[in-house]
């Protein structure tokens, strides 16, 4: 009798146990800063975006980011407006997104940096483009931030600038992303 008692309670701790051990399977994004920096003979631009939403499921390594366009702060207006009406187009086009998988050795569980590669469809200005960008994982704690930095082409994307302002946009876009993200809670 000992003996039965004795294992049910020792079956009902370790069922306890491994109830409570819930496995993280998908983070989202807690904050984001998205700049973008043109670098052009006349005049350099900055524009920076803390809108940005994203997901990383680890049960596939898959990763989603969503850029609203509109959020893009400008230091003039004058330069928002002509970004959102003339060049992106953002009433037509109002997100960038990428979606993918994230390729390279990593553990959200284990606090380090991790250098990894996102493999995918990044999308802007209504054009798919299968893209790869390398960047890190950083784990600290629960917190996991993602931090990449790539050039996006104007002509890639079928984002035209007028010969008018030629001298004023440059037609390589560095872009850096920072997303740090919690595990995702329903």
């Amino acid at each position: 009798m000992k003996y039965i008692v004795f294992t049910i309670l020792i079956l009902s701790v370790g069922l306890f146990a491994f109830k409570g051990e819930k496995s993280v399977t998908q983070y989202s994004s807690a904050s984001s800063l998205v700049t973008f920096y043109s670098w052009a003979p006349m005049e350099d631009i900055k524009a920076e975006n803390t809108n940005t939403k994203s997901f990383i499921r680890t049960t596939d390594n898959s990763i989603v980011v969503r850029v609203p366009i509109k959020s893009f702060k400008f230091e003039k207006a004058l330069m928002e407006e002509h970004f959102n009406e003339n060049y992106l187009e953002s009433d037509e086009f109002p997100n960038a997104t990428f979606s993918g998988k994230i390729i390279g050795e990593y553990d959200l569980k284990k606090d380090g940096v991790y250098n990894v590669k996102a493999k995918g469809d990044f999308t802007l200005h209504g054009v798919k483009k299968s893209k790869e960008f390398e960047g890190t994982l950083e784990v600290k704690g629960e917190k996991v931030t993602l931090n990449t930095k790539f050039d996006v082409l104007l002509e890639d994307h079928d984002i035209e600038i007028p010969k008018v302002v030629f001298q004023n946009i440059a037609e390589k876009i560095e872009v850096k992303i920072n997303i740090t993200y919690v595990p995702y809670k329903k």
